[in-house]
Formats: C-alpha cells, sequence, structure tokens
C-alpha cells in the first residue's frame, strides 16, 4: 500500500507497521466494493433502528448499557439518531482523512456491527410476536 503525498511529490509507504500483508489485502478488497458496503452499512443502519424502535415498543429491552441509558434519557428516536449520526460522523471524517488505499475498511467497519445488530433483532422481534 503506499499513498501520495502531495507537498512532497513523493510515495510514501504504509507498510507492515500498519498491519502487514492481510491487512491490505482486506483493504485492497473492501476498497474495491466501497460503495457496495456503503449502501449494506446504510440499509443495515436503517434495519438496526427500525427494528430497535419495533423491539422497544414490544416490550424489549436494549442490551448495550450506553444505548439504553441514552433511550432512558432522550427517548428511542433521539437516542438512536445521537449514536448512528455520531456513528456516521466519525466514518465520514475516518473516510476523509484515511489513505485512499485503505478507505474501504470504514463502510465495512459500519456494516459488520450493523448487519449483526439488525440479524440479532430480527431474531429478538421474531422470539417476541
Amino acid at each position: 500500500m503506499s499513498t501520495d503525498t502531495a507537498q512532497s511529490g513523493t510515495r510514501e509507504t504504509v507498510g507492515s507497521g500498519v498491519g502487514g500483508p492481510y491487512l491490505d489485502a482486506v483493504a485492497t478488497h473492501t476498497t474495491a466494493h466501497a460503495s457496495w458496503l456503503w449502501a449494506v452499512a446504510l440499509a443495515s443502519l436503517a434495519a438496526d433502528g427500525a427494528l430497535t424502535v419495533y423491539g422497544i415498543r414490544l416490550g424489549l429491552t436494549e442490551v448495550n448499557p450506553v444505548a439504553a441509558d441514552l433511550i432512558a434519557s432522550v427517548g428511542t428516536l433521539g437516542a438512536l439518531a445521537l449514536l448512528k449520526g455520531g456513528a456516521l460522523t466519525v466514518a465520514v471524517v475516518g473516510w476523509v482523512v484515511m489513505p485512499e488505499d485503505y478507505r474501504g475498511l470504514v463502510p465495512a467497519g459500519l456494516a459488520l456491527p450493523w448487519v449483526s445488530a439488525s440479524l440479532m433483532n430480527v431474531v429478538a422481534v421474531g422470539l417476541a410476536l
């Protein structure tokens, strides 16, 4: 992996100190599919949010203690807006400052936990019905 440095005109290598050949391979693969991963991340964000609201309305409880405290303080929709909005803000900033070759890791890092949370919410809501 390498990045161009705009000011020096030289090429800077991001080597094994960052993660080695495995991370390079994962970064290359995720960056090649970044648009698809952003779509998955945003769809799973919506699914997780909708299923969380629905589950709470069914009487289920939030298992994440940070989210549960925030829900108790500001309500379900406010808490989800703050948490998901905060995560998206960090992701966009990360996307901007991260070397281009590694940018695909950002939507992958959002999609993986949100898809997992959505699947767990589907199971929980399904069992509650």
